[in-house]
């Protein structure tokens, strides 16, 4: 009696499967990093500082450092 060819479609599944995974943390990892990214003028919108009154800060400040006022 021939004993039957094992299949290699265990292997493949698992080799589908660990790859699936591993993809989706990453993409997971990659969402979560985006997310996390906070911009300087996400903070001054989220203090209500609007983008004249920073230029304005900014201009005093470099006026102040250069030593002129």
């Amino acid at each position: 009696m021939v004993a039957p060819r094992r299949s290699d479609r265990p292997g493949l599944l698992l080799w589908f499967n660990t790859a699936t995974t591993v993809r989706a943390r990453l993409l997971t990892l990659e969402v979560v990093a985006e997310e996390m990214t906070t911009t300087p003028e996400d903070t001054l919108r989220a203090a209500g500082i609007s983008s004249k009154r920073q230029a304005q800060y900014q201009r005093r400040m470099s006026s102040l450092l250069a030593g002129r006022e």
